[in-house]
């Protein structure tokens, strides 16, 4: 997935800049520069393009960094940001009410909901309990590696009973999201990144 991300950005980078090999028609030469941070979506993130000067590279790089940054607050499931309702609200709200939320978000269910269809329930966003108690054990084990150990059976598949798609409602109209079942959470890092 990692990859994916890079290699995208690379492609973006190099088709809006007109670039042709190194030098665009008629113009100046283009060199090639690399930015890469680590700050979003808990991915290496690298990119690549060609441009005349590391400058107007740079100012091309931040606009891509700060768009990613938008879609990473809007699509985390652990931290809230203050005057945005993402995942993680959704999440927070599972059972309780239906939450307002930018469209992107709405977008990206829907696109999830496809992806579930297309993959037989293979990528399934809804799959969020079962993944936070992975998370959580992961976490642990990274902290205390003498005690690491695997999340008991029992526990994850009582978290398994709460991964219906289908309870998660969403109101185009209102752009609301919605999940039924209380014990219900998204992740969406499979369909996101």
């Amino acid at each position: 997935m990692k990859k994916t991300v890079s290699v995208l950005l690379c492609l973006i980078l190099l088709l809006t800049s007109g670039c042709t090999g190194g030098k665009a028609p008629g113009g100046p030469s283009l060199n090639r520069y690399q930015a890469e941070f680590l700050s979003l979506f808990d991915t290496v993130t690298v990119i690549v393009g060609y441009s005349d000067s590391e400058e107007s590279f740079k100012a091309l790089a931040e606009k891509t960094r700060s768009l990613l940054e938008e879609y990473h607050k809007l699509y985390d499931i652990y931290n809230t940001y203050e005057g945005i309702n993402n995942i993680k609200t959704i999440n927070d709200n599972a059972g309780i009410a239906p939450v307002e939320v930018d469209r992107r978000i709405i977008d990206l269910l829907k696109l999830a909901k496809q992806q579930y269809a297309a993959t037989g329930g293979a990528v399934n966003v809804a799959f969020g309990a079962v993944l936070k108690i992975w998370h959580d054990y992961r976490t642990a084990g990274l902290d205390d590696p003498e005690s690491a150990q695997l999340p008991p059976m029992e526990l994850l598949a009582e978290a398994s009973q709460h991964t219906n798609i289908e309870d998660m409602i969403i109101d185009e109209a209102a752009c609301t999201v919605y999940l039924k079942d209380p014990a219900m959470s998204l992740d969406v890092g499979a369909v996101a990144k």
